[in-house]
């Protein structure tokens, strides 16, 4: 079977496919030691939760606007000169000699983020025959691909040169996803189905439908109940485990390995691609067992097992924006992507701060009370897809 650059997507889905492979290159390069580096540049426990959560404020001041910023402005040049920032921020934390310092790789890094909701939507209108499947390929396996080998690149780098290199390695990375997005064109966006020229365009009219209000709640629990529990995992295994920054960086590319057999899964499978929430609360209850092992497992064959299920939390989210590709009506589509980053990303910010205060009484309970939370969302995500329509076509049919 021949294979093709685009993955059988197409020109355009393909270069999308592999922008975002590179722009989660850069985030597997350093996130699985971003903590650790805030704790290194003197940071407290409590103020790692801190400089972690702050990119929850900054979001909504960036993708907020993301909509009618990409209406009014070329929105290649508006994506590459975000991510340019994004690169800046990079190499602030690479030569931060302090933890403060680190909040303007906070703010930048946010900027940065104006892309998803932009390429989400892009996703959304090329793909109009199988949504699920292209964002499973897309959001899921080509990122996560890079998300396995850019950790053990990461390790090795930090094995031999410090912490720090993780950062020079994303530069890297971003700068090569801006060379893919350079050659996405956004002229000619398709809208066939956009025939609906008296809706009104915003916030307030994506909230007034019904299904896609209900999706932003439970996208917002269910990132927030799983980023409690999994965003000071590598303290927790420095700290009590006693594992070195490199290994955890290693390990972390379990996580990948996971996210990207869970989109192939997906992408075969009719049955998943047409109910995407039931897929995507099997990845949110698979992530609430790795949760569980890294609290109670303590040899390394169980943490390595752990990391591969904590592959679901990205899963999850890829489903989850499926599922708003398929409600959401042309006119919404690209406020409803922007809320659901919003919320999705604020939550993982958000997330670091309730778990410094657990980690603090006890390094596990951030960890159980994820697992716990994680759960239960994966049973309303269950429960959601059993009782929801298949399209939303107005304000009145959603209510």
């Amino acid at each position: 079977m021949r294979i093709s650059w685009h993955v059988g997507l197409g020109r355009d889905l393909g270069l999308a496919f592999w922008a975002m492979t590179f722009f989660e290159a850069t985030f597997g390069a350093f996130t699985s030691i971003w903590p650790l580096w805030i704790e290194d540049r003197g940071a407290p426990i409590a103020m790692v939760g801190i400089v972690l959560g702050s990119a929850g404020f900054v979001r909504p001041f960036v993708i907020g606007p993301s909509s009618w910023l990409t209406e009014r402005f070329d929105r290649k040049w508006l994506l590459i000169v975000a991510r340019s920032l994004g690169i800046a921020g990079l190499l602030v934390a690479a030569f931060a000699g302090s933890w403060p310092i680190l909040f303007i790789t906070v703010v930048l890094n946010g900027m940065g983020e104006l892309v998803f909701p932009v390429l989400q939507t892009y996703i959304a209108e090329r793909s109009t025959e199988n949504r699920a499947r292209a964002f499973s390929l897309i959001v899921n396996v080509g990122p996560s691909f890079a998300l396995i080998v850019t950790p053990l690149i990461s390790g090795l780098l930090i094995a031999q040169w410090g912490m720090q290199s993780a950062f020079f390695l994303a530069s890297f990375t971003s700068l090569v996803s801006i060379l893919f997005l350079s050659r996405m064109d956004f002229s000619t966006l398709p809208d066939d189905d956009d025939t609906d020229t008296t809706s009104a365009r915003s916030y307030g009219a994506a909230f007034k439908h019904g299904e896609i209000r209900s999706l932003f709640v439970v996208h917002g629990l269910t990132i927030l109940s799983l980023a409690i529990g999994v965003t000071l995992v590598p303290i927790f295994l420095n700290d009590v485990r006693g594992l070195p920054p490199g290994l955890i960086s290693t390990l972390g590319a379990g996580a990948a390995v996971g996210t990207v057999l869970f989109g192939l899964w997906v992408a075969r499978s009719s049955r998943l691609s047409a109910n995407p929430l039931t897929a995507a609360a099997i990845a949110c209850g698979a992530i609430s067992v790795g949760l569980l092992i890294f609290a109670f497992g303590d040899s390394l064959g169980w943490i390595a097992l752990a990391f591969f299920l904590r592959g679901g939390m990205f899963a999850t989210w890829a489903m989850i924006l499926a599922r708003m590709g398929e409600l959401a009506p042309a006119h919404l589509r690209s406020r409803a992507f922007a809320v659901v980053e919003i919320l999705g990303g604020s939550a993982i910010s958000f997330g670091p701060i309730i778990a410094s205060v657990l980690y603090g009484i006890d390094p596990g309970i951030p960890i159980i009370v994820g697992a716990f939370l994680g759960g239960l969302m994966a049973i309303r995500l269950g429960w959601m897809q059993r009782h929801s329509p298949t399209t939303i076509t107005s304000p009145a049919s959603a209510d």
